[in-house]
């Protein structure tokens, strides 16, 4: 088998989550990347984080996925996370509201709608799969990005303090 044949049989598993330190309040956002190979066997685990000084618990957690997207432009990704609010608003709610011209079934502005249209752009032709796991529930991975995401919120949360 070559190297090339070894990387198709690869794919990318990226575990996402967000925090807020209150909501609204001080935020951020991980991701735990693993490419698997084919025997299911992780061959490179990566991890990233970010913030934001004033932001909700919602807005991270798409912010999250948004990052995740960018990080690995190209290729089958599958999307990890314990939100509802995400995994249910890309497969479910979003072609709902695009067809509402961006509204919600009861006819109000979308929330978040800024950071769901770059989401939407950034996954349109894309081969994601979207995967919900319940959170706290001894997922390692789940588990990591939690921990990840809850730090870079309080990171942020002594950073405006600091700052003011």
């Amino acid at each position: 088998m070559t190297h090339q044949d070894e990387c198709d049989h690869r794919r990318v598993v990226v575990h996402t989550d967000g925090a807020c330190v209150g909501n609204p309040g001080p935020g951020g956002w991980a991701l735990v990347i693993r490419k698997v190979g084919a025997d299911g066997v992780p061959s490179e685990l990566r991890t990233m984080v970010g913030g934001s000084p004033e932001t909700t618990n919602n807005r991270m957690e798409v912010t999250a996925a948004i990052e995740a997207l960018k990080t690995i432009p190209a290729g089958p990704i599958e999307i990890v996370s314990d939100s509802q609010y995400l995994v249910k608003g890309i497969t479910e709610y979003l072609p709902s509201w695009k067809r509402r011209g961006w509204k919600t079934s009861d006819r109000r502005p979308v929330a978040n709608q800024d950071l769901w249209r770059e989401l939407d752009a950034l996954a349109d032709g894309r081969d994601i799969t979207w995967s919900w796991v319940r959170g706290h529930s001894g997922d390692p991975w789940n588990e990591m990005a939690d921990g990840l995401a809850e730090e870079e919120a309080r990171r942020q949360q002594f950073g405006s303090l600091s700052a003011a």
